[in-house]
């Protein structure tokens, strides 16, 4: 069912820390919250600290959270639920809690289908959506590796569907209170952890970059530009993660259905690329018939998961005959002084927003990364929003930044491919995986000859 609702694109990482933070403190009854990870770092402490102020205003927060990345906020999660306003579920909890590589070993089938899901709901009236988990790297709240990530903020009758997802899956039983889950809980865990990162310099230094500038009353709304847009939720069942029960429902068929009324062209954004071979044939029907197919994902330096390149690496000179245009981002640094689409953070390293564009007119925004893992494996969502205007944003990404920011991946009379770097001048041309290390390489070539192409 498409409904009528406004979004905000928040594309810059400060933005959408700030704006998670302004919805948690607006909240009058619940925070409904759902993510595959959650870092127990400066984003995270301080998202976690906004949450705990919230409850004990008397506002109710749910966090469901994947098990898998669990373990470093365990204790404080474990905390954090006895407050009386506080409850958190772990999806698909691990047996094993202290050797957690035993899980491989003994479930491994189940260990591996995971909740990639992300979902953030504040009174069921705000909910922000995309591709982002919680840690600083997401949110550019420290010195190192910076994702180019993509949310939007969702206001109007779409919520209530997202809201729904959330609920079928804390109902699941799939979803476990952490309660009922053995291990130890340290009382005041949570409080001991936020006061001994308070005394830090950084601390001063999050809360500067954050809300420097910005009084609370500032921390509203009304500073974003809205689009209004019909739109459509799509999510997994979450039995997908089940090895028992069959799920109703596939993120990846939608997404298909989605694909399959492009007339003119697709713009695809996604860090990990791995078409298998019905996609590969799907593609190159979409050619055939006319349309055009660009394709933005991490170079083999840039990713941060090289065994993944192995995937794409096989399919990727089918792609270029069949006419895609490849466009793989460079892993560099930007100096403040450059005027680039925060999309393109100063700092940003690797490439983690999902977003596809059709016909300029339609957009995914969501977790569903392009690979056999997305679509057979962990459980995803996304928006469907049906804007023009935004669309246009996510175009301008290809038409703008990426002569400055990614490589084109082409193929020479001999059939040899060669990488095109049009930020120097004149043009250059690279023959081999540009700026990747001998290890990095290895490590492609290892994984492309071993039987995992429906693990990546």
């Amino acid at each position: 069912m498409k409904q009528h609702n406004q979004f905000a694109l928040l594309d810059d990482a400060r933005e959408s820390l700030r704006q998670r933070v302004a919805l948690i403190r607006m909240a009058s009854h619940s925070i409904k919250l759902q993510y595959y990870m959650w870092r127990d770092d400066a984003s995270g402490l301080t998202l976690l600290n906004e949450c705990k102020l919230a409850s004990e205003r008397g506002v109710k927060v749910y966090l469901l959270l994947d098990d898998f990345t669990s373990k470093p906020t365990e204790q404080l999660l474990r905390d954090l639920s006895q407050h009386p306003n506080f409850r958190v579920k772990l999806f698909n909890p691990l047996v094993h809690r202290k050797l957690r590589w035993l899980n491989y070993f003994t479930d491994f089938r189940r260990v591996n289908r995971r909740m990639h899901n992300k979902a953030f709901i504040v009174d069921d009236c705000y909910a922000i959506v995309g591709g982002r988990n919680i840690g600083d790297e997401y949110f550019g709240t420290h010195a190192g590796q910076l994702f180019s990530d993509l949310d939007v903020l969702v206001k109007g009758d779409c919520v209530s569907a997202i809201a729904e997802d959330w609920s079928n899956y804390w109902q699941c039983d799939l979803a476990v209170s952490i309660d009922n889950i053995s291990g130890r809980s340290r009382t005041e865990a949570f409080i001991a952890r936020w006061q001994q990162f308070s005394k830090q310099a950084h601390a001063e230094q999050l809360n500067e970059y954050v809300f420097g500038g910005l009084a609370d009353e500032d921390l509203d709304l009304s500073r974003l530009t809205w689009h209004s847009a019909e739109a459509q939720w799509i999510s997994d069942d979450p039995y997908k993660a089940s090895m028992s029960r069959k799920p109703s429902r596939l993120v990846v068929q939608q997404m298909v259905k989605v694909l399959s009324r492009a007339k003119q062209q697709v713009r695809m954004v996604s860090p990990y690329f791995v078409p298998t071979q019905n996609g590969v044939q799907q593609i190159e029907a979409m050619l055939e018939q006319g349309v055009q197919f660009q394709v933005l994902t991490n170079s083999l330096a840039a990713t941060d998961v090289p065994a993944v390149h192995a995937g794409y690496q096989r399919r990727r000179r089918r792609l270029l005959t069949a006419g895609v245009k490849l466009y793989e981002i460079r892993r560099t640094e930007e100096s403040p002084q450059n005027r680039v689409l925060p999309y393109f953070r100063r700092s940003a390293t690797s490439l983690h927003a999902k977003t596809v564009t059709v016909d300029e007119r339609s957009v995914f925004v969501g977790s569903f990364n392009f690979d056999p893992r997305s679509a057979q494996i962990n459980t995803e969502a996304g928006l469907i929003i049906e804007s023009p205007s935004l669309a246009k944003r996510i175009i301008e990404i290809f038409d703008h930044e990426l002569p400055l920011r990614a490589y084109q991946v082409r193929l020479n009379r001999f059939y040899k491919l060669y990488w095109v770097d049009r930020s120097h001048v004149p043009v250059k041309r690279i023959y081999r995986e540009p700026d990747a290390g001998w290890r990095r390489r290895f490590v492609v070539w290892l994984t492309a000859r071993l039987p995992v192409d429906h693990l990546l």
